[in-house]
């Protein structure tokens, strides 16, 4: 198991789920129960702790020819304070933006939900937060006036460690995932630092790995325990003929569920023009209304640059005329 050091001010909130109350969707305490976010209203939703100047997006992109700055993304393998201090610092001395910190899948380990994270080390849920603490506090100390960013903590819907348990215990493992992120925007709050950095939940969620089911309760739990935004930045293979899901699956796990949102990897030219634009495209005809993006991730150098997959995705929406509307929040770009 890997080792780690407190290294941040003393928490001046109880960790406690039931002690949180007050929604706030970008920045203050998360409430215990999630609160749904109408449709409708998807695309107004403010990620950052502060809203971006017209310079930088402008109220639309109908318009916009240039891919944002990108942030960076990081593959965890360690939950170590250094590692997550020195992330938090280059994060607050870069570009303002979205950017996810991926601990790998989820995983069990006698009755304690956590990961199993890229150095093949399981991290608890308590782990985690405390590696997001560090980050928050790196960022902290070397923040400018104009850090503004918002932290997405990541896990998977793969299936090794977690693979033959039951619908139950991935929805536990959901919210304890909800839980934890509560936890560490607290902290943010609680220390003063929320004005500039916010913490969200993210899942890599794949088609190809754990079955809708599993995935959903993962995703409902998450729900049951948290309203602070939750990033799918997986994949949508065969858009809307996806296989073994069906349409409505993915779209809820990216979109429909109470505060989920897509954050998909456009690694190639075809995320966008066969797997995302199309199910947008499903979504028009049967769920009301296009799905309003917020941004794309890319694993450059593999495939797209950041810049090239914003561009992918942002030309594919604007193909119909309905969906071309989920390119107006189309504001961030992060490179994992």
């Amino acid at each position: 198991m890997t080792t780690y050091r407190w290294r941040v001010p003393v928490l001046a909130v109880l960790l406690s789920a039931g002690m949180v109350s007050s929604l706030f969707l970008v920045e203050g305490r998360a409430p215990a129960r999630a609160a749904s976010i109408p449709l409708q209203h998807k695309g107004a939703v403010q990620i950052l702790p502060q809203p971006l100047q017209a310079a930088h997006a402008g109220t639309t992109l109908q318009n916009y020819v240039s891919a944002p700055a990108y942030t960076t993304s990081y593959y965890e393998s360690t939950t170590a304070y250094t590692t997550m201090q020195n992330q938090g610092c280059s994060a607050a001395r870069g570009p303002s933006g979205l950017l996810v910190l991926d601990f790998g899948e989820p995983a069990d380990s006698g009755g304690t939900y956590g990961t199993e994270d890229y150095g093949g080390n399981f991290d608890s849920d308590n782990a985690i937060f405390h590696a997001i603490a560090n980050f928050v506090y790196g960022a902290w100390n070397c923040h400018t006036s104009s850090t503004n960013i918002a932290v997405a903590v990541g896990t998977s819907n793969y299936g090794g460690w977690m693979g033959g348990y039951s619908t139950s215990a991935w929805y536990t493992a959901g919210q304890d995932w909800g839980s934890m992120v509560n936890n560490a925007q607290n902290y943010s709050v609680s220390n003063g630092y929320s004005n500039q950095i916010g913490v969200f939940g993210a899942d890599d969620i794949e088609v190809e790995w754990a079955n809708y089911s599993l995935t959903s309760n993962f995703v409902n739990g998450y729900n049951a325990n948290s309203s602070r935004l939750f990033f799918d930045y997986g994949d949508d293979s065969g858009g809307a003929s996806p296989s073994p899901w069906t349409a409505y699956e993915v779209w809820y796990v990216a979109y429909g569920a109470a505060d989920s949102y897509p954050l998909p990897e456009i690694y190639y030219n075809a995320d966008a023009t066969s797997d995302w634009a199309p199910l947008s495209a499903w979504a028009c005809s049967h769920e009301g209304g296009p799905i309003y993006f917020k941004g794309v991730m890319t694993e450059y150098p593999t495939g797209n640059s950041p810049a090239t997959g914003f561009d992918d995705l942002y030309n594919a929406l604007g193909l119909n005329s309905c969906t071309a509307q989920g390119r107006s929040t189309l504001i961030f770009s992060t490179n994992i």
